[in-house]
């Protein structure tokens, strides 16, 4: 897995303040975030061996972020240290809502170069990847991301891109070029409006269909997610939590369709997996290593029934969980290889 590793520090405050008003949070806190490290550390939750490329600087943030991803299991070997840059870092600003506002820099991930001898053994093993659309913000992680997805392809294996909002803003020529060079393209709906010119969610999704891109996710945050599933455009059911702070449940979303992909799930079954994760995501404060549990993930999926079909693909997921019926279990499928 190819993406950013960001210091993210939270701060909760009352109101969004007027341009030059003081906003003063009681207190901050001090996560692991980033695209990059937020996907490894929750696809460690679904028991995903996942191995982490990046940069981060050599300072105390970035030692801070190397140990919290080796906690947790995420294998750091290729996470870059520079001394030419700050660790990447965003201050989040979230209201009582759950929205929140990003404030920062990217930092020693704009540093990310092609990858050497360090990498070159991964390179060899490599089936399946995760990209991010700000990897191609940069020639040097433009250039990693193109080294990984050639040995992906020799390997017949295959590669995600979860896209992002500002590489739709910057570069979205080049996101729709590397978008067809992919298997699975993870976007959401303001990115893909962006990307194509379409100010309607379900003509921007149509748009991407039609670069012929094996597998597209559109995520919808509260409205579910679009798929397409037995040759249909399907709209996804999401479920319903108490909002406290939605920094990271896209990437939450991310890495449940991703196992699901990896474990052979059909694709609304990853769908709706992908919506409860995200779901409880929003329900928890800050990302990272405060990303929900299964146990968490799970008690969605079983406090809220759905209508129709979606209701059997619910229970169906929970069997694959190890929760069906009324019996609750442990996730005890074997560890699965994420690079």
């Amino acid at each position: 897995m190819l993406g950013d590793v960001n210091a993210d520090i939270i701060g909760r405050v009352k109101s969004w303040p007027e341009p030059g008003q003081e906003c003063l949070a009681e207190r901050l806190e001090l996560h692991c975030g980033g695209v990059g490290a937020n996907c490894a550390l929750a696809l460690r939750r679904w028991g995903v061996s996942v191995q982490l490329l990046g940069c981060v600087g050599k300072d105390d943030f970035g030692g801070f972020l190397l140990k919290t991803l080796a906690a947790d299991g995420v294998n750091v070997r290729c996470v870059r240290r520079t001394a030419k840059a700050m660790t990447g870092m965003l201050y989040i600003n979230v209201t009582p809502d759950g929205q929140r506002t990003f404030f920062g820099s990217r930092g020693a991930n704009q540093l990310v170069g092609r990858l050497g001898q360090r990498e070159s053994s991964l390179l060899e093993r490599v089936r399946v990847a995760s990209l991010v659309g700000y990897s191609f913000l940069n020639k040097g992680g433009e250039a990693a991301a193109q080294q990984i997805i050639a040995a992906v392809r020799r390997r017949n294996g295959w590669v995600s891109l979860d896209v992002g909002m500002e590489p739709s803003r910057r570069i979205p020529g080049k996101i729709l070029r590397v978008a067809k060079t992919v298997d699975l393209l993870f976007v959401s709906n303001e990115e893909a409006m962006t990307l194509t010119g379409h100010s309607k969610p379900e003509k921007a999704f149509n748009s991407l269909l039609n670069l012929a891109i094996p597998t597209v996710v559109m995520k919808l945050g509260k409205r579910g997610c679009l798929i397409v599933d037995d040759g249909m455009v399907r709209q996804v059911p999401s479920f319903a939590v108490r909002a406290v702070d939605s920094t990271g449940a896209g990437d939450a979303f991310t890495a449940a369709f991703l196992q699901g992909q990896l474990r052979g799930w059909d694709v609304a079954e990853a769908a709706l997996a992908a919506n409860a994760a995200g779901a409880a995501a929003a329900g928890v404060a800050g990302a990272g290593e405060r990303l929900p549990t299964l146990q968490q993930i799970a008690r969605v999926l079983r406090t809220q029934r759905l209508k129709g079909p979606w209701d059997s693909v619910r229970l169906r997921v929970l069997r694959h969980l190890g929760f069906g019926g009324r019996t609750q279990g442990n996730y005890a499928k074997p560890e699965r290889s994420w690079r």
